[in-house]
């Protein structure tokens, strides 16, 4: 299904509250080391806490921020590399995440702009996969790819221009 790119204040306020339930730090490593599933980390330092404590994700979403500030640790070599406007989906990004789930092996994005909405798109196209990301000052949110998430996501989406 192709959506648009820009992501209008609507949405933008949706994803503002987590699309999952909030995990300190602790609590995600403990539930993704015991995990069967895909683990699908958006944001730099979501994917930098994972491989630090060993859990390698099938696909890594990262821009080289962390909240808008550039990052002082080296990231890994990505698969991908795609421009993203902050506050936008590009067809890029949306193009990268389906054909990264769609492989056999681990994949990393680089996105030159903004993931900031990635993690949309990415639990819109996850199958039994577990998307976790960063939820400022709060957390590590935690989405179960699933009929209710799935929902959640393209009723958003669909609303993209």
């Amino acid at each position: 299904m192709n959506f648009g790119e820009k992501v209008p204040p609507v949405v933008r306020g949706a994803v503002k509250k987590p699309l999952g339930k909030i995990y300190d730090e602790e609590e995600i490593i403990l539930i993704l080391s015991k995990t069967k599933k895909r683990i699908i980390a958006v944001g730099d330092e979501t994917g930098r806490l994972l491989s630090l404590n060993g859990i390698k994700p099938f696909l890594w979403i990262y821009d080289g921020k962390i909240m808008r500030k550039p990052i002082k640790y080296d990231l890994p070599l990505p698969t991908y590399i795609v421009k993203s406007r902050r506050s936008t989906i590009s067809k890029q990004l949306q193009s990268a995440i389906s054909d990264a789930l769609s492989k056999k092996k681990p994949s990393r994005i680089f996105v030159v702009g903004e993931e900031d909405m990635a993690t949309l798109y990415a639990v819109y196209a996850a199958k039994d996969s577990i998307v976790v990301y960063g939820q400022p000052k709060k957390g590590v949110v935690l989405v179960e790819s699933g009929k209710k998430s799935k929902q959640l996501a393209l009723s958003l989406l669909e609303k993209l221009k």
